[in-house]
Formats: C-alpha cells, sequence, structure tokens
C-alpha cells in the first residue's frame, strides 16, 4: 500500500481542469458534469474552512446533479426529469453550468485562472451575457 498526501486544492484543480479538457473536445458532458461537481464540492468545502458561516454548500451531490432543475408544477414547463431508468436535461447546459461554478469558486480560492479557465468564461460565459 502506498499511502500518500494529496492537497484537495490540486486534487480539484485536476478535476476542474480534466472536466475542462473533456468539454473542449466535445468529449462525455456527463463526465464533465460529475467531475466539476466534486471539483465545485471540494473548493466550495474550502472556502468554507478560510470563511467560517459566512457563505452557505453550494454543491449538490452527484446523485441530484442528474435530477430535475425544476419540478413539475401545474403547467409550467419542465427543464428537466428523471424516471427510474431515464434522465431527460440538457447536459451541455448542466456542464456549463457547473464548470461555471467551479470556475468561480476556484477564482475566490486563488485570485486566478487557468487558461482552460479563461477560454471557457471567454468563449462560453460571454456568448451567455
Amino acid at each position: 500500500m502506498n499511502i500518500e498526501k494529496h492537497h484537495k486544492q490540486e486534487i480539484a484543480t485536476r478535476q476542474v481542469e480534466t472536466a475542462l479538457l473533456l468539454y473542449f473536445a466535445q468529449k462525455d458532458l456527463f463526465s464533465v458534469i460529475t467531475l466539476a461537481g466534486a471539483a465545485e464540492e471540494i473548493f466550495g468545502e474550502l472556502l468554507r474552512l478560510r470563511e467560517p458561516g459566512e457563505r452557505q454548500s453550494l454543491f449538490r451531490s452527484v446523485l441530484e446533479l442528474l435530477r430535475p432543475a425544476k419540478a413539475r408544477v401545474q403547467g409550467e414547463v419542465v427543464a428537466a426529469h428523471e424516471t427510474e431508468l431515464y434522465v431527460h436535461m440538457d447536459v451541455r447546459h448542466e456542464a456549463e453550468f457547473l464548470l461555471g461554478r467551479a470556475i468561480d469558486d476556484y477564482f475566490a480560492l486563488t485570485g486566478e485562472v487557468s487558461g482552460n479557465m479563461r477560454k471557457f468564461n471567454e468563449e462560453v460565459r460571454s456568448r451567455r451575457g
């Protein structure tokens, strides 16, 4: 057994960078969602440690990531829904949303962004306004 010490911020940074690489390569968006969500959870935890009591949990569990964005209400348009076997959602939108949140938390922790994070902000977020 080879137990090593790994800094949580480095783990989360690698997760979001891998998610960005997958996103830009137009690869598995479900993996982008999972990686970005996990990175956001860690960054959020680190931010709460730095500023105890000032920040509520930003993370949705991985299971929750694949659940409906809006509940079905009489006449309301449903953005996503789930059955026992299927999830119906806009996968690209969810991936972009979680990447944005992970990047925001990374920036809040470090005061900087990586080249891939900057590219995402310029190419994806700028088109959303």
